[in-house]
């Protein structure tokens, strides 16, 4: 009998055998997940298209500044449901911590800790 080791880390299938015998079949399963990704980096884009708009009457270098654009940006969230969604998945799918990290602005986490509630919601 020969052992065999595979790493199959990160892969996107369901089902493997290094040696099918006897007339048996194998059969695998692909799950591929684009819409997550499209996802997030759709609500990135939106979002740092939010925080330029808003950066335009606001102040973010000041706290009073930075408070506004995070309640305008969070009513401008609610107001737009396919938004709402769309950052709901890419922070579920793509992670919080990812997207806070792609959107390099001062306000992000206000507003990503503002739709965490949403989630629990």
């Amino acid at each position: 009998m020969t052992e065999n080791t595979n790493n199959l880390q990160g892969a996107n299938i369901g089902n493997f055998a290094n040696e099918v015998k006897d007339n048996a079949r194998q059969q695998a399963n692909q799950h591929n997940h684009p819409a997550a990704k499209q996802d997030l980096a759709e609500a990135v884009r939106e979002l740092k298209a939010i925080f330029a708009e808003l950066d335009q009457t606001y102040d973010k270098t000041t706290p009073g500044g930075n408070a506004m654009i995070t309640a305008k940006a969070v009513e401008t969230i609610e107001s737009k449901p396919t938004l709402k969604k769309r950052l709901l998945n890419a922070a579920k799918e793509g992670g919080i911590a990812a997207l806070e990290r792609a959107v390099d602005h001062p306000a992000v986490k206000p507003v990503v800790a503002a739709f965490k509630g949403f989630t629990d919601a």
